[in-house]
């Protein structure tokens, strides 16, 4: 009997929880070394995105595709390693947020107090208590999983759109040009 290939939503799936789990280790180890706050290495989370859009597409490509994929099936692929990669990192927002450092929100409070306050811009105390107010607003844990989910997938369709340019492989026998 022969194997029926995998959907891009499986790949997207099995792929995705891969690269969620990596990337809530990687947070993890920057909660533990105290470097969460550290903006320069969070950006390290999209090397671990691409990374598993890579693999898992190519992945896809070789196993499922004989060796040949079109750019559709390519951003689809990436797209949804991102997707589910982002639902798990969202996940595990929400429970660092309120169980794991129950306190993030305040300092992510002030520490934009502290940059209001070295800007350089005159701010009222009244100016600058309504934008910690609403930045309060943002900082809950179920807020913070819903934004996270949001510019998760956001970025996914982006680097989806860049990577699949790069991994996108025409099966020659398919060309219908003369």
């Amino acid at each position: 009997m022969e194997e029926k290939p995998r959907s891009t939503t499986q790949i997207g799936l099995h792929y995705g929880l891969i690269t969620g789990i990596a990337l809530v280790v990687f947070s993890l180890i920057l909660f533990i070394a105290e470097q969460h706050m550290n903006r320069t290495l969070s950006y390290f989370s999209f090397v671990l995105m691409i990374g598993g859009m890579v693999w898992g597409t190519l992945e896809y490509r070789k196993t499922s595709l004989n060796g040949y994929i079109p750019y559709g099936k390519a951003f689809s692929s990436c797209f949804m390693i991102g997707l589910f990669a982002g639902i798990v990192a969202a996940i595990y927002a929400y429970f660092f947020a309120q169980f794991i450092h129950p306190g993030y929100g305040e300092e992510i409070i002030d520490k934009a107090r502290e940059g209001m306050m070295s800007s350089g811009q005159e701010m009222s105390e009244e100016q600058m208590n309504t934008a910690l107010e609403w930045t309060r607003k943002f900082t809950s844990p179920v807020m913070m999983a819903i934004w996270g989910l949001i510019v998760y997938i956001a970025g996914s369709a982006i680097i989806a759109l860049i990577v699949a340019i790069f991994l996108k492989k025409e099966d020659p026998t398919l060309n219908t040009t003369v």
